[in-house]
């Protein structure tokens, strides 16, 4: 018979190579971050893992921002025309993925877009044009802070301003060299990854993780997420769309992206309003006007959160409609969100359907 210290001690034991869920949290790229790993026994300790983490984020924040004046990309955006300049090899490969996507999309999607962003009152600069009003008078603010500011009263550009910034947009006129990790303007343009940057740090998190050893985690910046491996009870890591209709039932779709990212975008939190029309913070660069199709939000779910960060974009400029048939042409795992007249209604690409969970 055992001795009841015996059994304590074997109790212990086993309770204490159980794995265990961590969680901590932070601020960064102008947003909030939450992590959650799985640890086993003699893991790292938990400051460590978040200060991986962490420095692994504000790296990717540090050179990739548009709001640090000494970051590498805009130290590359004030660079003289036609001169190669040497600059991170992730930022090269980050531009060669954009370009991707902004051919896949016949130019719909466009990191030189920044301009317009800007003229907008949506984008980092002060961009002051003739008929712009207030917008973009704020240096260097977050975003959202930005948002806030230009909404009361909303003023849009006049279309010789619109005309004037769309002259300095176009990603066929910025080369990129991996060979040597250059980048070339080949003319007056400003370069914005935002729309893939947030998500490439995600991924860059994760990877910080899989260094330590981490591999059952769930990274998510700014509503960027990636997730991989299972949670302490084996079951996968759940993720909720929210959707416009958060205020109504707070739910659009529960999905198990197993070892995925989902990236969403969406203008019903980023939008202002002039004469009663709503202007998304979503810029076509096509035509160098804020998307005014139907389309609320899409859910995108790849392999890295910086391809889903920048489809989620790309969507958003296409609409619904011309999205999900491209969406299902390629196999890309989307899901749509639209304005109705009775408020809103989903239409997702089969690509999609399988990371579902079904509600009962």
């Amino acid at each position: 018979m055992l001795l009841p210290g015996i059994v304590l001690v074997l109790v212990f034991l086993v309770l204490s190579t159980r794995p265990r869920l961590y969680s901590f949290q932070g601020q960064v790229m102008g947003t909030t971050y939450n992590v959650s790993y799985v640890a086993r026994p003699f893991s790292h300790p938990l400051p460590e893992v978040s200060g991986v983490v962490h420095a692994a984020l504000a790296d990717v924040d540090q050179r990739m921002s548009t709001y640090k004046q000494d970051s590498e990309l805009m130290r590359f955006n004030r660079a003289p025309v036609g001169q190669p300049f040497k600059i991170s090899p992730d930022i090269v490969e980050l531009v060669r993925e954009a370009r991707v996507i902004s051919e896949m999309s016949g130019g719909a999607y466009d990191i030189t877009v920044g301009p317009l962003v800007n003229l907008w009152g949506f984008g980092p600069g002060e961009q002051p044009q003739p008929g712009s009003g207030d917008l973009g008078r704020l240096v260097n603010a977050p975003e959202f802070v930005q948002w806030l500011d230009s909404q009361y009263p909303g003023q849009i550009p006049d279309q010789a301003a619109i005309d004037q910034a769309r002259a300095h947009v176009g990603y066929q006129s910025l080369n990129d060299s991996p060979d040597d990790s250059t980048l070339t303007r080949n003319k007056e343009l400003f370069v914005d990854l935002s729309s893939i940057a947030k998500g490439y740090g995600v991924d860059q998190a994760a990877d910080a993780l899989r260094e330590l050893g981490i591999d059952d985690f769930m990274v998510e910046v700014g509503g960027e997420v990636m997730v991989q491996g299972l949670k302490p009870n084996g079951n996968p890591w759940r993720l909720a769309v929210i959707g416009p209709g958060m205020g109504e039932n707070g739910l659009s779709a529960l999905v198990e992206p197993v070892d995925k990212a989902l990236a969403t975008s969406g203008d019903y939190l980023n939008f202002f309003e002039v004469d009663g029309k709503r202007y998304s913070h979503t810029i076509n660069p096509l035509t160098g006007w804020p998307e005014a199709k139907r389309i609320a939000e899409v859910a995108v779910i790849a392999d890295t959160t910086a391809r889903a960060d920048a489809l989620a974009t790309m969507f958003m400029v296409l609409g619904d409609e011309e999205g999900l048939e491209l969406a299902n042409r390629l196999g890309i795992a989307a899901r749509f969100a639209y304005y109705t007249d009775d408020g809103y209604a989903t239409v997702t690409s089969e690509a999609f359907k399988p990371y579902i969970v079904p509600q009962i």
